[in-house]
């Protein structure tokens, strides 16, 4: 396994990065060679880093044979400070519009696969809804496209873990100085009275490429009704499943079943 750490600089901003090549490549279908093989890119969760994905960019690129590029949003491990808390409710399209897509073309990734978590199975949709030519595939895990009680209660709880356990002293161990930046750009943002409105859904039919849609049963931070709307709505080829015994972080708590559908729907589709 080949591993390179670097930072990208998109519109000014440093983004850490890592990327990852496996020992036995793959190529896709209508690929000539390794170079116009996909690269599969990783969007971590709202308090996520690359190190926080353990070593599930290794197992994935492994079990794929396709590289994997792991990106750490701003704000976020050692990318740039955040300079807005809260963020706006429209935080998303900053996200896919002006990093992601800046990243994508700075590298000149070609035909990427959107492998996103929770917050970044979010972007990676709405990435896939606003740029409907570009990703070759779009992988969700435990996306939110609308909110939903269960979600606000799972961010109350979060935030009182915080102030009364070391949760902040074991998340500074991977976004340091920005820790309580981070923290607050996740819990004000989605406490604020008009992001109960919020929602992708009108987005959802202008996804075209195949997606895979991915949640565990026991998901405290979104219900069931998450994965059979983004099912329902998007135009292209959909394969969705609900993973048993499985709550918010199913490549951490459920690696195998998540590689497994991966495996499966990327045989199908690439």
């Amino acid at each position: 396994m080949q591993k390179d750490n670097f930072h990208a600089i998109v519109d000014g901003v440093r983004l850490a990065c890592q990327h990852l090549v496996p020992d036995h490549s793959r190529l896709c279908a209508g690929a000539e060679d390794q170079a116009d093989a996909p690269t599969i890119i990783l969007l971590h969760e709202a308090l996520g880093t690359i190190r926080m994905w353990r070593d599930f960019p290794q197992r994935l690129a492994n079990a794929t044979g396709l590289s994997c590029l792991v990106y750490e949003r701003r704000g976020h491990g050692t990318s740039d400070p955040q300079t807005v808390v809260p963020r706006p409710i429209d935080f998303h399209n900053e996200e896919t519009d002006r990093f992601l897509h800046g990243l994508i073309s700075s590298l000149k990734l070609k035909n990427p696969i959107l492998f996103g978590h929770s917050d970044g199975a979010t972007i990676a949709l709405k990435y896939a809804a606003r740029f409907p030519t570009v990703p070759r595939a779009v992988i969700s895990l435990a996306a939110h496209v609308f909110v939903e009680d269960v979600t606000i209660d799972g961010i109350e709880m979060a935030a009182r873990t915080y102030a009364s356990t070391d949760w902040k002293s074991r998340l500074e161990r991977h976004h340091f100085d920005q820790t309580n930046t981070v923290f607050r750009a996740w819990v004000d943002t989605w406490r604020q009275p008009a992001f109960r409105d919020w929602q992708m859904i009108d987005e959802l039919p202008a996804i075209t490429c195949p997606a895979l849609i991915l949640q565990g049963d026991d998901d405290q931070f979104g219900s069931d009704e998450q994965v059979t709307t983004i099912a329902h709505h998007v135009s292209g080829p959909v394969t969705s499943h609900i993973i048993p015994s499985c709550g918010h972080i199913p490549h951490l708590e459920s690696p195998a079943a998540v590689l497994e559908s991966v495996r499966h729907f990327l045989d199908t589709y690439c």
